[in-house]
């Protein structure tokens, strides 16, 4: 069994080494930034995980543009439901708001799987 467990081992790939720098920068290998779509500018989140680091990129969003959207979002459903009832109104912008939820979920599952 021991032996079968070193064949695991050296099987493994190599995971390739980086070395720090002045201030504390690293490189990330090409094909780990090419797999993750991570470009110059990109912004990263660092976790301390165990005896080390998870890093994973990170979208910055603008919270006007966001409320913009999301305000233009809901005024179409209340445009669409002109003269129904509020509750019914209320019930397609929270179905709206979850079907969206689902979607970003998804996105970010499918990047993480990537």
């Amino acid at each position: 069994m021991l032996m079968k467990n070193r064949l695991n081992i050296q099987e493994k790939e190599a995971m390739p080494l980086v070395k720090v720098i002045r201030n504390g920068q690293i490189t990330i290998p090409k094909e780990f930034r090419n797999s993750l779509k991570i470009k110059d500018g990109d912004l990263l989140e660092i976790e301390r995980s165990g005896f080390g680091f998870f890093v994973k990129p990170k979208v910055v969003l603008d919270k006007d543009e966001a409320m913009e959207k999301f305000m233009n979002g809901v005024a179409q459903i209340r445009e669409k439901m002109k003269g129904a009832d509020p509750e019914e109104v209320d019930a397609a912008i929270a179905d709206a708001v979850r079907a969206a939820k689902a979607a970003t979920a998804k996105k970010r599952k499918a990047s993480a799987d990537a």
